[in-house]
């Protein structure tokens, strides 16, 4: 019986708890309801479990929920129960596909994502976690009532907090916020009434996808997913841009009939997928990351290979003018190849991932390329280039985290991407009309960003960049004797990207370990 973990692990047990295979001979999700909460929750007059009852959430969401039961109420629960339960209240009191729309950042994990929450939302929510947070639950009037006072009485301190002491928030928080919220995340809606009543995607089949892996840039592959009970058997192949094949293999899990969660091992290493299955179950979208990393990942997107003919990644992305590259179209339903744009060029032949084409662009060839095969069409999906005019660091701003020493909490590295701009018709550079070409090699440094990082020699202290790959791993946590004050290895810096005499600059924010990290924060 589990009894009782650490905060901070959360995060960390996500993965696992919802991969967790259902029990044989396991009874039905209301009677493992009813046998593990009714002990604290009352059943009305409909059967129904107070509280329980008046919300739906998302798979994490309702993880979050039993492990707080767990931590706080003394809630004793075994893995596989726990597991089976958030399948059946993320089935029964889930969110519809269009209900998650816009937020998925904060399920998909994505540390860059920099969230705007309106007033008077953003200020009495978002102030201690992401507005997403709220946002993704839908609850009675009564219930976000009663959430308000849950509020209160599991963090009593926060009276004492600023936008707290200085008014009167709780007056606030129950005749303006609580209306605002029911109105806006009702518990019933039209959308989670059809997605109930619709026939839901079938997960097992082939996929093929394009992605990025942190250390070895734009991939592409195929998976295949079998199995007649959940977690699913998942295994594939994984092809990097530069031509390494890797085995991959793993489980998956399907909540609310198009929450994709997976656990996979691609060449050794571990990695998570938070993922979205189209409601017509033709694609697949979301993000990729590396298990103990969350911060090191990539966009993932998959098309069944079976379905209508569709383009959903081209690898490489981008070509530099006078080489020679072999071009992947990711795809279903592809054959030959036609190219328009920047580069003419017909031919190529279909494979297991789609169709593949060799290009010879000219030295001094620039510009966006439209691919077209079979009956699909991706316009300027590739760019061919001689000349970058302005360099840009993606993202423009990243929070790195010291960690380890001994403590629960890792280290959280950064990822950052030099993506190439040519100018626009107004011949400028960083003004509204410049022309994305994409992502291209670069030579990457850190330096000081102010006076005062570089009196106190952050870049001796935060950590250090890989000047190839453009990944920041900060230093370790702690005390250091060797700054003032004895501080922690913090810092505030300039990300620096080069390539060619294009340059391009970004800041990072090396702070403190996040010890309460949550699935959803």
């Amino acid at each position: 019986m589990i009894k009782r973990m650490r905060k901070g692990h959360l995060a960390g047990i996500a993965g696992l708890m919802l991969l967790m295979p259902v029990p044989a001979g396991a009874q039905d999700g209301a009677t493992l309801l009813e046998e593990n909460c009714s002990g604290c929750h009352m059943v009305d007059d409909n059967g129904a479990l107070s509280r329980i009852s008046g919300q739906r959430k998302t798979p994490e969401g309702w993880l979050m929920t039993i492990v707080r039961m767990r931590l706080f109420h003394g809630l004793e629960i075994e893995p596989a129960v726990q597991s089976e339960l958030v399948h059946y209240l993320s089935d029964t009191q889930g969110l519809a596909p269009s209900e998650t729309e816009g937020l998925r950042y904060a399920l998909e994990r994505d540390p860059d994502y920099q969230e705007q929450v309106e007033a008077p939302l953003g200020e009495m929510c978002a102030r201690c976690h992401s507005g997403a947070r709220f946002k993704l639950q839908r609850r009675t009037p009564e219930e976000w009532g009663l959430h308000i006072d849950f509020h209160l009485g599991q963090w009593p301190t926060l009276e004492y907090q600023a936008l707290a002491r200085d008014r009167q928030w709780l007056k606030l928080a129950r005749e303006e916020v609580v209306p605002l919220l029911a109105e806006r995340y009702p518990l019933e809606s039209e959308a989670w009434s059809k997605w109930l009543a619709a026939q839901k995607p079938d997960a097992t089949g082939r996929w093929v996808f394009a992605t990025t892996l942190p250390e070895k840039g734009e991939a592409y592959g195929a998976l295949e997913v079998t199995g007649d009970s959940q977690p699913y058997e998942v295994s594939g192949t994984l092809m990097t841009v530069d031509g390494e094949e890797l085995t991959l293999s793993g489980k998956l899990n399907v909540y609310t009939g198009y929450e994709w969660r997976a656990n996979l091992d691609i060449g050794g290493t571990k990695y998570r997928q938070i993922l979205e299955i189209s409601e017509d179950g033709s694609s697949l979208s979301g993000r990729q990351f590396l298990h103990a990393e969350d911060s090191l990942g990539g966009a993932f997107k998959a098309a069944r290979a079976d379905g209508d003919p569709a383009i959903v990644g081209v690898v490489p992305s981008t070509v530099p003018a006078g080489s020679n590259a072999k071009v992947q179209i990711v795809g279903t339903g592809l054959g030959e190849v036609a190219l328009s744009g920047a580069l003419e060029a017909t031919g190529g032949e279909a494979n297991s991932y789609g169709a593949a084409i060799d290009v010879d662009p000219a030295a001094d060839a620039d510009g966006l390329i439209t691919i077209a095969s079979g009956d699909a069409t991706s316009e300027d999906t590739l760019a061919v280039y001689s000349h970058i005019d302005s360099l840009k660091v993606e993202p423009a701003f990243a929070v790195a985290r010291v960690g380890g020493g001994g403590g629960s909490a890792g280290k959280v590295p950064a990822h950052f991407d030099a993506v190439g701009y040519w100018n626009g018709p107004d011949g400028k550079p960083g003004t509204e009309d410049d022309i994305r070409i994409g992502s291209v090699p670069a030579t990457w440094s850190v330096a000081p960003f102010n006076e005062e990082a570089e009196e106190l020699k952050d870049t001796q202290f935060a950590g250090t960049m890989d000047e190839t790959l453009g990944i920041f791993m900060p230093a370790v946590a702690g005390p250091n004797p060797d700054r003032p004050f004895s501080t922690n290895n913090a810092g505030n810096l300039k990300v620096l990207a080069t390539s060619g005499e294009a340059t391009g600059e970004g800041q990072l924010i090396v702070t403190v370990q996040r010890w309460n990290d949550p699935p959803i924060r």
